[in-house]
């Protein structure tokens, strides 16, 4: 009987610049695990260092880890022209891209150097299409959509599909991200993944105009992003930045125990230009300081619970 990875491609790798490292690339190194069983564990340690390039895994029973500071880092935004014509569009500018199930990455910068949305358009950083997924320890830096969290809604809101790297469509995806800071200008935390954000900074880049989420929560979902125990933190003389608008009509976002900066804007949340959503988004502040619960519009819902 023939071993599990008879290839003789062993499941633990070292990426690195040193000769003691099994591959130099990381995208080699995902490639060549990509040869094993998808049962199988598998564990990629990048080693100190900056790789540039974008990442696609779609690797299952992984972890990523970064030793020492590691940081990935590309620069495609969705108006770059390709060879063909075409835009790039938003959800083929991931610096990293992944799916597939029970996948973790630690300690990582992914950043997405294209620049402002002004410049360069939307410019994912991580684009998190795992069905199930954890996020330790990492920098997600970009400007407009850093962090999009899969499953993507069914289609654009000009009802055609969307262009994008998914080959293994989700319905549902549950998604940690712990300790972690995260970055951006608009909608720069934006999916339909439930996704929990625990003791992480989200950090307004300066901007005219900012929204930290835009959550596109299936209908019949029952939450979307929750955020426990953040700081949200901004550039210094950033101001108006809102707490979500809904991407699609029944997004779900709270923010609970929460430390929300004065940039935050006084009315705290946005329809989207759509007085409709109002009546099927579910947005919620608990127990989150400062107390803006009086200055809140009368469609979001606000609490002390003194937990």
């Amino acid at each position: 009987m023939a071993s599990p990875h008879s290839n003789n491609q062993k499941p633990d790798i070292l990426v690195g610049q040193t000769p003691e490292c099994d591959f130099s690339d990381l995208q080699q190194g995902i490639d060549a695990l990509a040869t094993l069983p998808e049962e199988l564990s598998k564990t990629i340690f990048i080693l100190d260092g900056e790789y540039h390039g974008q990442v696609i895994s779609r690797l299952s029973n992984v972890t990523i880890t970064g030793v020492g500071f590691v940081r990935l880092t590309a620069g495609h935004g969705a108006l770059e022209v390709l060879p063909n014509g075409e835009e790039r569009g938003t959800f083929r500018t991931a610096t990293c891209f992944i799916e597939g199930e029970n996948v973790r990455l630690t300690n990582l910068t992914i950043e997405n150097t294209a620049g402002p949305g002004k410049q360069a358009g939307q410019a994912v950083a991580l684009f998190n299409n795992a069905s199930n997924a954890t996020v330790t320890n990492c920098r997600l830096l970009g400007y407009q959509d850093t962090l999009c969290t899969g499953p993507l809604p069914p289609f654009q809101k000009d009802g055609t599909p969307f262009v994008s790297p998914i080959e293994k469509e989700i319905s549902y995806s549950c998604q940690i991200y712990r300790n972690c800071y995260i970055s951006g200008t608009i909608d720069f935390i934006f999916g339909g993944a439930e996704a929990w954000f625990d003791h992480c900074q989200i950090h307004s880049r300066a901007s005219e105009q900012g929204y930290i989420t835009a959550a596109s929560t299936p209908e019949e979902q029952e939450t979307g992003f929750e955020f426990h125990n953040c700081y949200l933190t901004a550039d210094d003389g950033v101001t108006n930045v809102f707490l979500g608008r809904p991407w699609r009509p029944f997004a779900k976002t709270t923010f609970k125990h929460c430390r929300l900066g004065n940039h935050i804007a006084p009315c705290g949340w946005d329809n989207w230009d759509n007085p409709a959503n109002e009546t099927t988004t579910d947005y919620r502040e608990i127990d989150s300081t400062p107390d803006m619960s009086t200055s809140r519009p009368a469609w979001i819902t606000t609490m002390e619970t003194n937990d």
